[in-house]
């Protein structure tokens, strides 16, 4: 998942993990982008030519992306990008309305003071993507809000929960090709508090804000994701 560049002890702790763990990262980050789309298959030996390394720890990435629910590994073959149900899509968000929230209690608790004017940055560029009708550049800047948060708030468990479930949720966000302009506005609403709350250090407050963030969003994107899956494929004309 793209992330804003973290601070330079972050980019050194990333430097010193195992390969697997880098492999997998960059291929969760390539299927949330689009690199890979659902039912692609990605090939161990293409991945191990890329990072220059011998099929071993690709087949470890591959086990640490089927964990997470991105693909479904095939003995001798790779691995194919799965592809969520509408049910599925809502247990995600479900799943995240609830670590979500518990994730900004938390941070209204623990972030730093000296992280604020970053928090007050974030809010301004997501004001920003919203005046210029950005929908992609606002979920983005949403989940870096999030995973910055839930990374102050000191709790090495939170964070990687969020950012497990978090990634499968911004996966999902590819099938929101409109924007609703109410529903913008109340999401600024809900943000606009979320970072009130945080730097005010109410606790509850952000929790409150943060669940109804999640839950807005699943009240528009569980019902398209059902629709796009509902909707047959265009007939290709007859050859005549």
């Amino acid at each position: 998942m793209t992330e804003e560049p973290a601070a330079s002890s972050q980019e050194e702790a990333e430097r010193e993990l195992p390969l697997d763990a880098i492999i997998a990262r960059e291929l969760v980050r390539d299927i949330v982008n689009g690199v890979y789309p659902p039912g692609c298959w990605i090939r161990e030996q293409e991945v191990a030519s890329k990072h220059g390394t011998s099929r071993t720890p690709v087949r470890n990435a591959f086990r640490q992306v089927e964990r997470e629910g991105f693909i479904k590994v095939r003995p001798w073959r790779g691995a194919m990008v799965l592809e969520l149900s509408a049910d599925d899509t809502r247990y995600v968000l479900d799943l995240l309305e609830v670590v979500y929230g518990v994730a900004m209690r938390i941070a209204a608790e623990k972030t730093p003071e000296s992280q604020f004017p970053l928090l007050d940055e974030m809010f301004a560029r997501a004001l920003d993507a919203v005046d210029r009708n950005s929908l992609p550049e606002r979920v983005e800047i949403a989940f870096q809000m999030g995973r910055r948060l839930s990374r102050w708030s000191g709790s090495a468990i939170v964070h990687d929960v969020l950012n497990r479930v978090g990634s499968l949720a911004l996966w999902q966000h590819r099938f929101l090709d409109f924007d609703v302009p109410a529903a913008a506005q109340r999401q600024v609403e809900l943000h606009r508090g979320l970072v009130a709350a945080i730097k005010t250090r109410n606790g509850a407050e952000a929790e409150r804000c943060a669940r109804e963030i999640v839950a807005l969003t699943r009240s528009f994107l569980v019902p398209r994701v059902r629709l796009q899956k509902d909707t047959p494929p265009p007939k290709r004309p007859r050859k005549s």
